[in-house]
């Protein structure tokens, strides 16, 4: 769980189905600064109005993960 202040939100959209058909749904992954100058991404459904959900209770990223999500990040700060 992160209490951090958000950096930067990716939202992305992805094709679900169900059993009602197919349908669009929001994903998003959140870059969350540490205490340590270090950060962290994570990552849950939702549109970016949840974007302070998903950084306290999202599932935290790989930082190989979290690079496809933000490119400009690097890994010696990353918090894994």
């Amino acid at each position: 769980m992160s209490d951090g202040e958000i950096l930067n939100v990716n939202e992305r959209w992805y094709v679900v189905g169900g059993q009602h058909g197919m349908t669009r749904a929001p994903v998003i992954a959140v870059l969350v600064a540490g205490s340590i100058g270090d950060y962290a991404v994570y990552v849950g459904l939702g549109g970016k109005e949840h974007a302070h959900d998903i950084a306290r209770f999202g599932d935290k990223l790989k930082f190989e993960e979290a690079r496809a999500q933000f490119p400009y990040i690097v890994e010696e700060h990353y918090r894994e």
